[in-house]
């Protein structure tokens, strides 16, 4: 992603991973499915460059 320019150049995959476990520690589906999805979309937003456009986004599935 970064090669790419579609994330930030200051971004590693241990952050990515970090904030993916914690995500998921906190919040464990399917309980806060909907809470979990939102901290998910605000990780991705955080790791587009500034500037970027964000890409179309999937509906979500609901439980």
């Amino acid at each position: 992603g970064r090669a790419a320019g579609s994330l930030r150049p200051d971004v590693t995959a241990e952050d990515i991973a970090a904030a993916l476990i914690g995500i998921f520690t906190v919040f464990p589906p399917p309980a806060h499915q909907a809470r979990a999805g939102r901290l998910l979309d605000l990780l991705m937003d955080g790791l587009r460059p500034p500037g970027a456009r964000p890409g179309p986004r999937e509906p979500r599935e609901t439980a």
